[in-house]
């Protein structure tokens, strides 16, 4: 059993890595994220028993853990419905959301979820491989299907994205 735990207990890690590890052009973002999820798994460290972290651990699926690294025993564990738009960045893939400024400069972003910024002077997005919307400052939205891509006419500035 405890060979089984060390095993779900580094898939757990992983999963959680994954949800909140940082990018080194957007640290802050992600760095607020793990935050979160540090204190989230402090607080239940508190109140909820190791059995039961074990259970949510063994029960697989979107879980961030806190994990002894001696015994690899489950030390607090939630199952989270938060989604990850991570950034590629800099720059994009061929499957990441794409939006592109009148600069030149690109911001890729994959996985699925929803992100809230700022990004000006847009002139070129894409959805890359899943259907993508992007919301402007003026109130527009715009949905794309997978493998999209479109030129504006002129720059928008986005403020959300979903994936």
């Amino acid at each position: 059993m405890k060979m089984k735990l060390v095993a779900l207990a580094a898939t757990g890690l992983v999963v959680a890595g994954v949800v909140v590890a940082p990018q080194a052009a957007f640290a802050t973002d992600a760095t607020a994220a793990s935050a979160a999820v540090h204190a989230r798994l402090s607080a239940l460290r508190e109140t909820q028993s190791p059995a039961e972290a074990a259970a949510i651990l063994e029960g697989g699926g979107n879980v961030q853990a806190l994990v002894d690294p001696d015994t690899g025993a489950a030390l607090a564990a939630f199952r989270s419905s938060a989604r990850a738009l991570v950034s590629v960045g800099p720059g994009c893939t061929t499957t990441s959301a794409c939006m592109r400024s009148s600069t030149g400069v690109p911001y890729g972003y994959t996985g699925t979820g929803t992100k809230s910024g700022t990004w000006k002077n847009i002139i070129r997005v894409g959805a890359g491989d899943r259907r993508t919307s992007y919301a402007a400052s003026n109130g527009a939205a715009y949905n794309y299907n997978a493998g999209v891509n479109i030129e504006w006419a002129r720059p928008v500035t986005v403020v959300k994205i979903s994936r």
